[in-house]
């Protein structure tokens, strides 16, 4: 029985998971996913639980009507920006090129 392009495409892409240029990419998008989420969480949580126990805290003024719990509320929409921002950079220079060079790879020897 011939091979069906199914199972020759299957076998492909197992390959490339197992290559170490597959690794590779998945160490690095790891290296940085899970850390920065991780940040992200703790910072989140220590609003909310800041919020929910430290109500006299937050209410407190630093600049005209602007308080802490203000303050610490526009700096989740600053960091959101800035993790954003930090990913998309990590990715285009540490692993868009290898994750192209890969599909490349890929699809040369699906032909």
């Amino acid at each position: 029985m011939p091979p069906t392009e199914e199972r020759v495409g299957g076998a492909v892409y197992r390959s490339v998971q197992d290559s170490e240029a597959f690794q590779e990419i998945r160490r690095g998008y790891r290296s940085f996913v899970f850390p920065a989420c991780a940040g992200f969480l703790a910072w989140y949580l220590l609003f909310v639980t800041a919020q929910a126990f430290m109500p006299d805290l937050l209410g407190r003024r630093i600049a005209g009507p602007l308080n802490v719990a203000w303050a610490l509320g526009l700096g989740q929409f600053a960091s959101t920006f800035l993790l954003t921002w930090l990913y998309a950079r990590n990715a285009r220079t540490k692993r868009d090129r290898a994750a192209l060079e890969l599909r490349w790879d890929t699809q040369d020897q699906l032909r």
